[in-house]
């Protein structure tokens, strides 16, 4: 029902395959408090390694009015510096084999 992600998939599966990714997105610019998630990379007091993830857009602008830019704002380009996360994903097999094995096969969910 949605053709246009088959547009990004030649390179997507290009710049995974050669940055050995196992885990990559599509995302597409998008306008301060859009109506679609943004990519962050967010990093809890007292964790060593940031964590690049969705963020809801419903939840988006909630959690930015606590940082120094004050909530979603546009940058110079006028768009938001979080990317609008379309779902395309893009999944290294032998890599996602090895965390399901590690992990039974569950995947802990986190809102």
């Amino acid at each position: 029902t949605n053709p246009l992600p088959f547009r990004s998939l030649c390179a997507i599966l290009g710049v995974s395959a050669k940055n050995d990714f196992v885990l990559n997105s599509v995302a597409v610019p998008r306008l301060p408090k859009e109506a679609i998630g943004g990519i962050c990379t967010l990093q809890g007091e007292g964790q060593d390694d940031p964590l690049t993830i969705n963020v809801e857009y419903n939840q988006l602008e909630p959690l930015l009015k606590e940082t120094p830019t004050g909530g979603d704002v546009a940058d110079e380009t006028g768009f938001s510096p979080y990317p609008g996360n379309i779902n395309v994903l893009v999944f290294k097999l032998s890599g996602m084999a090895r965390c399901l094995e590690a992990t039974g096969g569950i995947v802990p969910e986190f809102v």
